[in-house]
């Protein structure tokens, strides 16, 4: 039995998650919430534009490299409305719930912005300490 997505009875999972909307503390937490709660594979998006920046060496903490990452992937996908071109993503914490392809786009293009913002933020208040 396949269930939405966004379903209410999200008791089985982790309420500290808050279906990945939570506040990421780290780099790696932030990774961690993306794979389990982003509905389609605009994942592997964040993951070729992580490993591209590692390769080429770009300055940089670990934390400004994720948010460059999700950065390009929100320039690159926000707004064209590609939703077809994607598949379900096969990391998702809830194997049961059902993909909707456009409306799990547009979810996904959304999570990315929360830990966008949030990454921001982290790296605001850093640079606020010498």
């Amino acid at each position: 039995m396949t269930k939405n997505c966004g379903h209410q009875d999200g008791a089985d999972l982790p309420p500290e998650d808050k279906m990945g909307f939570a506040v990421p503390k780290t780099p790696a937490h932030s990774l961690m919430l993306l794979n389990s709660y982003m509905r389609t594979d605009l994942l592997q998006h964040i993951h070729l534009r992580l490993h591209q920046i590692r390769d080429a060496n770009e300055p940089g903490s670990p934390l400004h490299h994720m948010a460059k990452s999700l950065e390009r992937v929100i320039d690159t996908y926000d707004g064209i409305n590609l939703f077809e071109c994607f598949i379900r993503n096969p990391f998702h914490i809830d194997p049961d719930c059902e993909f909707q392809q456009e409306q799990d786009y547009f979810h996904d293009i959304r999570l990315m912005k929360h830990h966008l913002k949030c990454h921001r933020r982290t790296i605001k208040d850093l640079d606020r300490y010498p």
